[in-house]
């Protein structure tokens, strides 16, 4: 599957999570900002920086020049990561949201000032080098991701879905034949089903021949099935829940060759 590159619902959608990361983030308090997250290490303090600091360096601004904890880091972008979010612990919650909707309306007016030729224009991204419209839907993903895993800690309901979450999940699906290819192992020959039944719903199919690839149908029955919620789905593949009480549960349930599925549901988590 590829991102389809229309500028106005990718920029609409960018616009849609950075203004629901501002009105949610609106009445926390302060030990809602010191809360851990979803991601190891960070408060949701943490992750709004993380967001401001990613739009930074977008900017061309250099990454600041401070110690940070590296044990948990896995790679060069990580540890960018992990400089401006440092950079910004002595901040306190209100003053890290004030920061984002200043970078959040600076880089949409940039975006939408950009000429097609600008907007179009190939160059590096976490998922290669594509154009840097293609990046900004990846923009949208890890924002709405990161909003997720601050809203879960605080008891917060999830997203109802949306035009940030249909991108969210179409992103993953961009990636689905490496993670039930490579990540999952599925062999050679195998037809693997994904069935997200809300609030996102979506089927993605992937076909093993030779190598994984995402198909719109199968040639025959499905090898294995799994079926969950989007937000299961998002959460799994972004590596932020455990997946075996899950399935033990029945939220993720398996179907066809469960030996099979069982795999490819404990093996989901990806990186971009």
């Amino acid at each position: 599957m590829d991102i389809e590159l229309d500028r106005t619902r990718i920029l609409g959608g960018l616009e849609q999570i950075w203004t629901e990361w501002s009105d949610w983030a609106n009445g926390l308090s302060a030990d809602d900002w010191a809360t851990p997250s979803r991601c190891p290490g960070w408060t949701v303090q943490d992750n709004l920086s993380h967001i401001i600091g990613t739009e930074y360096m977008l900017q061309g601004r250099p990454a600041p020049d401070v110690e940070f904890p590296t044990a948990h880091l896995k790679n060069p972008i990580a540890e960018g990561n992990e400089r401006w979010v440092e950079s910004m612990r002595s901040m306190s919650g209100p003053e890290v949201l004030e920061a984002f909707r200043v970078i959040s309306a600076e880089r949409l007016g940039e975006l939408h000032a950009m000429s097609d030729e600008e907007i179009l224009k190939v160059g590096w991204s976490p998922v290669g080098e594509v154009p840097y419209l293609r990046f900004m839907n990846v923009r949208v993903y890890d924002s709405w991701l990161h909003l997720e895993d601050c809203r879960e800690p605080l008891g917060h309901e999830p997203s109802a879905g949306g035009r940030p979450a249909e991108m969210s999940v179409e992103e993953v699906t961009t990636a689905a034949g490496y993670i039930i290819g490579k990540k999952g192992g599925a062999p050679n020959g195998s037809r693997v089903e994904v069935t997200l039944t809300g609030p996102v719903e979506a089927t993605i199919r992937v076909v093993v021949d030779g190598r994984a690839s995402v198909v719109d149908a199968f040639d025959g029955e499905a090898t294995a099935t799994l079926s969950m919620s989007s937000h299961h789905w998002l959460a799994l593949t972004g590596g932020r829940k455990d997946p075996v009480p899950m399935i033990d549960d029945g939220r993720v349930a398996l179907g066809g060759d469960l030996s099979l599925a069982r795999q490819l549901a404990e093996r989901l988590a990806f990186t971009i």
